[in-house]
């Protein structure tokens, strides 16, 4: 078990190196040097296997928020309690490599970092996939807590209440309409 707290102000406390893109600042850190680095710590194998890693050409292939979500995701399981713990680099690979991308999309970077509950979700979404629980919490509890973060729920929401109001303007705007034709006939029979 860990306490969330640690691991949420660890990952505020994110360099802001680690949030440039290479297109935008050319002397930036390497995304795939970070990443093996990262690996390398959690594995406490200096020999990794580069093959359990994205090339530098995949990564850099990747859009927009991906690479500063992956790069966070790094600065995050550089935290000490994932220090030399092999049996988590698949997990770890599901997050960085699968979970991010499509969560990545929907946030923008700083939010990972400056918005309370986007933090929160990333940190708890990176122990879900690390079957790790935090202090004083249930599985049930750490699923509902994840569950009322989810940043694709909250979209997919915001998305139906939009549609919905916008269906109800349009009811709106007919019914205005036939009330001015209405009384547009009444004025044209007096």
């Amino acid at each position: 078990m860990v306490e969330l707290y640690t691991l949420l102000s660890h990952l505020k406390g994110c360099p802001e190196v680690f949030l440039e893109q290479p297109v935008e600042n050319p002397v930036s850190i390497n995304t795939h040097a970070l990443v093996a680095d990262c690996f390398r710590m959690v594995s406490g194998d200096f020999l990794l296997d580069n093959n359990a890693i994205p090339s530098t050409k995949e990564l850099n292939d990747l859009d927009g928020n991906i690479i500063p979500a992956i790069r966070i995701g790094c600065w995050l399981f550089s935290h000490s309690i994932f220090e030399g713990k092999p049996e988590l680099l698949p997990a770890i690979r599901l997050f960085m490599f699968q979970k991010l991308p499509v969560l990545a999309p929907l946030v923008e970077k700083m939010q990972w970092l400056e918005d309370e509950d986007r933090t929160e979700e990333f940190v708890r979404l990176a122990l879900r996939c690390c079957e790790i629980l935090t202090d004083r919490e249930t599985q049930i509890q750490a699923e509902d807590r994840l569950d009322a973060l989810d940043t694709i729920k909250r979209q997919k929401v915001l998305k139906e209440s939009s549609g919905a109001f916008e269906r109800m303007m349009e009811i709106r705007r007919k019914m205005a309409e036939q009330k001015a034709r209405e009384a547009a006939n009444v004025y044209g029979r007096e």
